[in-house]
């Protein structure tokens, strides 16, 4: 007698669709992607200028030094190295490929954000469709993905291309790991975990990948024994240990404890984590008064208290669903554990919430519509019966609605000037969104207009060193001494620890001929960051009041930081003949022009044989 075995299928529903389960490339599909590519481009098309934004591109391109030289001692600077309080170094990587390339052409570097978004759009297909979505209805979430008005932030923001590069690398796995749950050749769970890992580089942000594993698990209904617990631990693994390099790069930078943070209480930080969850959910939905920076506010605003019980309503409804429970969870959940470590529980940065922690997370609620909309189509939702002969028409012109929405707001990426012109309109309260407006109206050459914005700015919040600061140099240029010296001094009583400020004021008494002061704030500043610069600063300004001997061990600490600088030798053996030590100044006049200055030749004429 022959013993039948049952074959056991990942879900009832999946069962009769292999033909969709495997990853083979039929001509729809084919047609479908070179559709996706050529939609995305044309919506996309308007951010391919030559500008580069000054909301770190300027940090992490134009003078970011480990993608100026492509050597095996720079890869290996990139990652073993934090920067600008982040460690990704597959995205430093690209850069510094990009830089190879196309050196500072920055549409060079929007093509290539765009390539890698159509990819991971191609790739939301892919994982439509196994997960159990019919073919229209996965190229209509894969639609929705790569024109939502909430995407352009990752894709626009050359700063950001380290968004779509994680996601490339989190989608690849996911699709690998929904092979691996087909098949299960083990194979495909160690092209998962090297996806995983190549994520990871790219972007801390994929250590929630594990949690997504599970969750495929949970929608395919898999056992859970041994073997999937022992299959998980590689991953869970590596998530503890770039959460915990993540955490030492933050903290480097002190980003953590960023004193610009507003400090809500335990209790107020509950309604800014609901606010959070529910606002990009409400985004989703209607993603209008888009903003690169949600600036925290002060005082929160009567609709946070709303905002917990709007979530709860959602978490109910979903519990409720019977025929769409289980799609309904894993796209909720999905949304939820790729979110949940931006909405501000441990509180980072002085922005509540950014446009961009959406790309991946959105992928779940796509699924959700993508589900509802396919058994719409196949009239299996009895009260939205009436909807079947309207959804495609009603998701066409959603999708169409969406793509104009993303077009405009890409309008505002065409320069630093209108970008931070919108932030300021979106926080209209914010002295940091008038403070950053007036630095880069400075910077593109209207300083009357930025000084508007920063007295706005102070009249809004007076305790910011950086306005000051940033008015003050105005004035300077201005040459307004009293008021730029009012405002430096402002600044130093707000952040007495503030190098900059501190060399300026220097700078700028020894502009007016007080030295005496020069001199005390060149003091100061050596304190907080001794430089070269700083040393040989306070040396001119001892060597106009005749204290040459003080000027000398300044000059020399100048040369012992740097010896390779042809000014300070020029200058130590003019003080060196001031008090009757030719021959040193002989010396040290050679030493300077034999570096190229030619002042010194006058004096080696005039003075030494």
């Amino acid at each position: 007698m022959v013993k039948t075995v049952k074959k056991k299928t990942l879900n009832p529903s999946m069962a009769s669709r292999k033909t969709n389960l495997s990853f083979g490339f039929s001509l729809g599909k084919v047609v479908s992607f070179i559709a996706i590519f050529i939609i995305t481009f044309l919506v996309f098309s308007k951010s391919i200028t030559g500008i580069f934004i000054a909301l770190d591109d300027q940090v992490y391109i134009i003078d970011n030094p480990f993608i100026k030289l492509l050597s095996w001692q720079n890869v290996k600077n990139i990652f073993t190295t934090f920067y600008n309080a982040n460690y990704h170094p597959i995205t430093t990587l690209l850069y510094a490929v990009e830089f190879k390339l196309f050196g500072k052409d920055a549409a060079s570097y929007h093509i290539v954000s765009i390539f890698i978004h159509s990819i991971n759009t191609c790739f939301v297909y892919i994982i439509m469709e196994k997960l159990g979505l019919k073919r229209f209805s996965a190229f209509v979430c894969s639609l929705i993905f790569a024109i939502h008005p909430m995407h352009v932030e990752s894709v626009v923001w050359i700063s950001e291309q380290k968004d779509v590069l994680y996601s490339l690398f989190f989608l690849g796995g996911l699709i690998t790991y929904l092979k691996y749950l087909r098949n299960r050749k083990n194979k495909y769970l160690f092209f998962t975990l090297i996806l995983f890992l190549f994520s990871l580089f790219s972007k801390s942000a994929a250590v929630i990948f594990p949690l997504i594993l599970l969750l495929c698990d949970f929608y395919f209904k898999r056992d859970i024994n041994r073997k999937t617990v022992i299959e998980k631990i590689p991953f869970f693994l590596l998530s503890l240990a770039f959460g915990i390099i993540s955490i030492l790069s933050q903290n480097a930078a002190g980003a953590i404890n960023d004193d610009t943070m507003v400090p809500y209480s335990f209790f107020q930080r509950i309604f800014v984590v609901s606010y959070a969850l529910f606002y990009y959910i409400y985004k989703f939905i209607v993603p209008v008064d888009l903003c690169v920076l949600h600036y925290a506010p002060k005082i929160i605003p009567y609709y946070f208290y709303l905002c917990p019980v709007f979530l709860l309503i959602i978490i109910g409804l979903v519990w409720r669903s019977r025929l769409l429970k289980r799609s309904l969870i894993f796209g909720f959940l999905f949304y939820l554990f790729s979110i949940i470590l931006v909405v501000q529980i441990v509180p980072l940065g002085y922005v509540i919430v950014s446009e961009r922690y959406s790309y991946i997370s959105y992928t779940g609620l796509i699924f959700i519509v993508g589900s509802l909309y396919t058994l719409i189509r196949e009239n299996k939702i009895p009260f939205l019966s009436f909807l079947k002969k309207y959804i495609d028409y009603i998701i066409a012109i959603i999708i169409l609605i969406f793509a104009y929405l993303s077009f405009q707001y890409i309008g505002k990426w065409q320069s630093s000037v209108l970008l931070f012109k919108d932030i300021a309109e979106k926080n209209p309260q914010s002295a940091y969104a008038y403070y950053s407006l007036g630095k880069v109206q400075n910077v593109g050459g209207d300083p009357l207009t930025a000084l508007k914005s920063f007295n706005y700015s102070i009249e809004l919040d007076s305790s910011i060193p950086e306005t000051y600061f940033c008015r003050a140099n105005i004035y300077f240029e201005q040459k307004k001494y009293d008021l730029a010296i009012s405002d430096y001094l402002n600044a130093e009583r707000l952040k007495p620890s503030y190098p900059e400020n501190l060399n300026n004021i220097a700078f700028l008494y020894s502009e007016i001929g007080r030295m005496e002061n020069a001199i005390q704030y060149y003091s100061k500043a050596i304190e907080v960051a001794p430089t070269e610069y700083l040393y040989q600063r306070r040396a001119t300004c001892y060597t106009y009041l005749k204290n040459y001997s003080e000027a000398l061990k300044d000059y020399n600490k100048t040369l012992e930081i740097n010896p390779f600088l042809a000014e300070p030798y020029y200058n130590r053996g003019v003080c060196y003949f001031h008090i009757q030590q030719v021959e040193k100044a002989c010396e040290d006049w050679k030493k300077s022009s034999s570096m190229g200055y030619k002042n010194a030749d006058d004096l080696l004429t005039k003075y030494c044989k």
